[in-house]
């Protein structure tokens, strides 16, 4: 019975224990707010629309296909 009593109190320890390690730390948290603090301020870069096509006859925005 005493045995029992032990390894129930060893397993119940182990998992109070490995529940207590689950997760990211508070320096992981500091970090992240920190790079999101730094994407928010810096300007975002536009890029540059596509070039549209057009047909050399006219210069209309539809392609002919020849």
């Amino acid at each position: 019975m005493k045995a029992n009593k032990l390894l129930l109190a060893a397993a119940a320890f182990a998992g109070l224990a490995l529940l207590s390690f689950a997760g990211p730390g508070p320096d992981y948290r500091a970090r992240m707010t920190e790079s999101a603090k730094a994407r928010a301020a810096a300007p975002a870069k536009i890029q540059p629309a596509t070039p549209v096509a057009s047909c050399a006859a006219c210069s209309c925005a539809a392609m002919k296909k020849s």
